[in-house]
């Protein structure tokens, strides 16, 4: 006997549900739609898995559950009753999916905690997302050839090709992302014996074939003695910061605080800026591409800024990053980092410092002052003073957290701040930054001091190791020295000096000659390299004249007791109140002052600015260095001279 099925039925313009034909076991059904359930219940099953590991962030943990649940739901649905509806519920909810994770690939979602940034393709979550598009393209090729009467499918091996896709990808979804986690705490393995592991002694969380007897610390890198917040210290932790090198494994694993998913998103940023930067090995590519030098060179690392993708809405993206570092070394760039900023936030931003949690610290730079140059470009043109005013340029405030990533070695690790005031600010004490070569390396007692380096125009600029200075006047010194070595080379050619107003003093025969621009003396533009009030030019022995230093004047009504304290013990300014000069719009230094502290008739005293020296060449008593004899100047009352040797040439 046959059951009769109406001409309307068989061409699936109805809505009835699938049916039997006893005639050879045919039935009536929607061809593809198992095939549809078979993919959707993979591809719940695969997010049911991956939903625990999202624990951190409770909104996408409960995400994860309920798309699990619909495509379990919509795929077990289709596999009891073929319906039309239930087949279209099925496409829908794997669109739905498949959409999502194409966004979170492309952009991020950022209002969904945990899914505010791009993140990169990993095999659990791209075997899912085909997954849910095999079920909806097989749902939806149903749902077009509709009804049909015909032997009942072979959807064993369909099935078990859904299995060898799901089954995989569940497992990944729990330990390829985790696995530090096993890692740093692995006691299955450590012992062939099965005896029991002491944890009071030192031993192997590895997992691996190590004893379990454990060895020294090595001292040679960062790690905790139990005395600071800021390292972990519970049993298998490891130390962080820790020295980066590109060449070997990356491992950002055993960080106590750490969750899995930022632990993968830290190491996927990583990944892909070593893959990406390289394209900007050349600052040229990188000027063609839209990136312009903030003209930091001489710090001896630069920063090419490209403004544009700051308020892109995109963060942490390695195709597109808004700052590229280059390490300066005689002339030649070396790409060696890129610099992540993000837009207008506060560092301490959750969906910063959630992001990669106590294995990143954003930081700011909240006291440069901007100007544009001639292009139109942003460029670093001094830092504020102690009022929070700039001298040239403009505040802006800040407001841009930021952070490095490294595809060179870094002793500090791969995400470290520069040194002094390259490290800027953070929104935690300088003891608890995680981008510092401090961190992570803690005995209980005092850091010993920092050694002093000679200065070298040509190498990075640091003045630490001199006592009572505080990292801001370290910073203010550095600073400065930065700007002039950039700037002051505009007037190498004395005859440019000269057109610009500078006429020499005449004392090429001390071997230092000043050129002087009288009326840049008493302006309102002081420490500027753009504007110096005295250039010291070294008389050579072919007759030409070497650009050495720069000499800035404050105004003549300015005491030596009331000079900007920016460098601390670093600085110290001096007088000149015993010289005659010539008259006219040249002067000339002609004389000292008599016994009565007058200049001989035809001769004039001018009123003492302070002044301080900002050398661009080595000089035995550091990069503020005064001249020696008559040129030293008078200082301050009660002070002694000052010739820094630690940061002086020769010592």
């Amino acid at each position: 006997m046959t059951i009769a099925v109406g001409h309307t039925d068989l061409m699936g313009s109805g809505s009835g549900a699938a049916g039997t034909v006893a005639d050879g076991g045919d039935v009536r059904r929607l061809p593809g739609a198992l095939i549809a359930s078979a993919a959707s219940i993979g591809a719940g099953a695969v997010h049911a898995a991956a939903a625990g590991i999202h624990a951190e962030h409770p909104q996408l943990a409960r995400l994860f559950v309920v798309t699990a649940a619909l495509q379990l739901i919509a795929g077990l649905a289709v596999v009891a009753r073929q319906h039309r509806l239930t087949v279209a519920a099925l496409a829908a909810v794997n669109a739905a999916a498949v959409g999502g994770w194409v966004v979170t690939r492309v952009s991020g979602i950022s209002w969904i905690d945990g899914l505010e940034t791009r993140e990169s393709p990993q095999f659990a979550d791209t075997a899912c997302a085909l997954l849910g598009a095999v079920a909806v393209g097989t749902a939806l090729a149903a749902l077009l050839v509709g009804w049909r009467v015909a032997h009942r499918g072979r959807h064993f091996l369909p099935s078990l090709a859904v299995a060898a896709l799901a089954v995989p990808a569940m497992i990944a979804s729990v330990t390829h992302v985790h696995s530090h986690a096993e890692a740093a705490h692995d006691h299955g393995t450590a012992s062939a014996t099965g005896a029991g592991l002491d944890e009071s002694a030192a031993h192997d969380h590895g997992g691996g074939t190590g004893a379990t007897t454990g060895g020294a610390v090595d001292e040679s890198q960062p790690h905790d003695h139990g005395t600071t917040d800021t390292v972990a210290t519970e049993p298998g932790a490891a130390a962080w910061p820790r020295p980066w090198d590109p060449t070997q494994p990356l491992d950002l694993s055993g960080v106590v605080g750490v969750s899995a998913e930022q632990e993968s998103r830290a190491v996927a940023l990583v990944e892909d800026t070593l893959r990406e930067l390289p394209k900007y090995a050349d600052p040229a590519d990188a000027m063609a591409a839209g990136y312009s030098s903030i003209g930091d060179a001489s710090t001896g690392s630069e920063h090419f800024i490209k403004t544009s993708l700051i308020n892109d809405g995109a963060l942490l993206d390695a195709t597109a990053p808004e700052s590229l570092v280059y390490s300066v070394e005689n002339g030649k760039r070396t790409l060696a980092g890129a610099m992540y900023i993000a837009s207008s936030r506060e560092p301490d931003d959750p969906t910063l410092t959630d992001w990669a949690g106590a294995l990143m610290t954003w930081h700011e730079h909240d006291n440069l002052c901007w100007s544009l140059d001639e292009n139109g470009k942003p460029y670093v043109a001094g830092i504020i003073d102690a009022n929070g005013n700039c001298a040239k340029g403009i505040r802006t405030g800040g407001g841009n957290p930021m952070v490095h990533v490294w595809i060179t070695p870094h002793p500090c690790g791969v995400f470290a701040a520069l040194e002094g005031i390259g490290a800027g600010t953070a929104a935690v004490p300088e003891a608890e930054r995680v981008d510092m070569c401090s961190a992570g390396h803690d005995h209980g007692s005092t850091a010993a001091a920092p050694v002093a380096k000679p200065y070298d125009p040509t190498q990075p600029i640091d003045l630490s190791g001199t006592p009572g200075v505080t990292p801001e006047q370290q910073a203010a010194a550095e600073n400065l020295i930065a700007v002039t070595l950039i700037d002051l080379p505009q007037w190498s050619d004395y005859r440019v000096a000269e057109a610009a107003g500078f006429n020499s003093i005449g004392d090429a025969a001390t071997g230092a000659e000043h050129f002087v621009n009288w009326e840049w003396i008493n302006d309102d533009v002081i420490l500027d390299p753009d504007f110096p009030e005295s250039l010291v030019f070294e008389p050579q022995a072919d007759g030409s004249k070497k650009l050495v230093s720069a000499m800035y004047m404050l105004p003549d009504t300015t005491p030596l007791t009331a000079v900007p304290d920016i460098g601390g013990a670093l600085m110290q300014w001096h007088i000149h109140d015993n010289l005659c000069f010539t008259l006219g719009d040249a002067p000339r230094v002609a004389g000292i002052t008599t016994s009565t502290d007058g200049c001989p008739e035809g001769l004039q005293k001018f009123p003492p600015a302070p002044m301080i020296h900002v050398w661009i060449t080595p000089h035995r008593c550091g990069p503020f260095a005064a001249l020696e004899g008559i040129g030293a100047g008078t200082i301050a009352e009660g002070e002694e001279r000052l010739c820094d040797h630690a940061h002086g040439a020769g010592f």
